[in-house]
């Protein structure tokens, strides 16, 4: 669901009455007791708020999802996806080169897409795909002759390097009597630096070594700060996954220095993990790197994101670093470039 809704971002801010039963064991010397205690705690209310999933891509058109925050404690119904995004809003895009854009709305299940092209556009939008069942209720933003880029390559307005991109979004009210919503943002499309290599190393455990082995990255690091990337990682004919160890790096501790960091191998988010195993590519695999130059307000964000410790008991959540003005979530810019290993069997 974290693909659909940022519900996680109201997670303290809902006005109900929770009792919470805490337990706890008192161990004496020759007994054991345990005792029980209710809580009540009162969540403020928040507003609802929209939430921006956006990008743009070198060579690649805009894409927006916008939903709805939720309050933490509400129900989901993942039948009715499409009750939680934010229809007929009007949304802008300015280049820094002058050029400008104003997005169209369509719903994935009136578009005329093969079923290649309806795999290739979910994908992007992180949206599991599969050709034997109807596609979800969800619509989105992206440039007017969307189709002559799925069918051409091409189309009216596309991402370029070294190019700042304002969003301007203006929506409907989120509820009923409110006022309309503005929201703006912006982010840039950075120089690729890219990748020096791709290399393979042993598996740390030699009980793994006849099977798997561990992927590198080798790549220099300008000498100036606030260069960051993402990666992601697809195996064989799979899709791209973000790996679930953190897709994002900044150059912190690297200024300058041509280093190889491990890239572990991206997987869906209901595969059973396993530590010796699941970071890990098999012999015989040929393994596919994205590898995007972002801008520091976008590393932030995901940085952050991959980071929020809140869903253990033991640990504080981390406020997400948005740079989305009056809402939430993140427009983000990519410079991407793709590498390629076949590992040896």
């Amino acid at each position: 669901m974290k693909n659909y809704i940022y519900i996680f971002i109201d997670k303290f801010f809902s006005r109900l009455r929770r009792v919470i039963p805490l337990f706890c064991v008192v161990t004496l010397i020759t007994t054991h007791s345990s005792c029980t205690k209710d809580i009540e705690i009162e969540i403020p209310d928040s507003a609802k708020q929209i939430v921006v999933e956006g990008s743009i891509e070198r060579d690649g058109p805009p894409v927006i999802l916008l939903t709805k925050s939720q309050k933490f404690f509400d129900n989901i119904d993942i039948n009715n996806l499409g009750a939680y995004f934010v229809r007929g809003a009007y949304i802008k895009i300015r280049a820094s080169d002058g050029t400008t854009v104003n997005l169209t709305e369509y719903c994935l299940q009136n578009l005329p897409l093969s079923e290649q092209e309806k795999e290739v556009l979910l994908n992007a939008l992180g949206i599991p795909y599969h050709d034997t069942l109807p596609l979800p209720d969800v619509c989105i933003y992206t440039v007017p002759d969307i189709i002559s880029f799925f069918t051409t390559g091409t189309c009216s307005f596309m991402g370029k390097a070294k190019t700042r991109y304002d969003l301007e979004i203006i929506a409907p009210p989120l509820t009923a009597g409110g006022d309309s919503v503005r929201v703006t943002s912006y982010t840039t499309i950075p120089e690729s630096t890219g990748l020096d290599s791709l290399g393979i190393k042993q598996h740390p455990n030699p009980s793994y070594r006849d099977s798997f082995v561990a992927v590198y990255a080798y790549f220099s690091v300008p000498d100036t700060f606030g260069n960051a990337i993402r990666y992601w990682t697809k195996r064989n004919s799979e899709p791209f996954y973000k790996p679930e160890s953190g897709s994002v790096y900044d150059d912190k501790l690297f200024i300058g220095l041509t280093v190889g960091l491990p890239i572990d191998r991206g997987r869906p988010s209901n595969e059973e993990f396993d530590i010796n195993t699941s970071p890990y590519f098999r012999k015989g695999d040929t393994v596919t790197v994205k590898w995007s130059n972002i801008d520091y307000n976008t590393y932030q964000f995901f940085y952050t994101l991959e980071n929020d410790a809140g869903d253990s008991p033991f640990s504080s959540p981390v406020k997400i670093k948005s740079n989305i003005q009056n809402g939430l979530g993140i427009w983000a810019g990519y410079n991407s470039k793709y590498y390629t290993l076949v590992i040896p069997k």
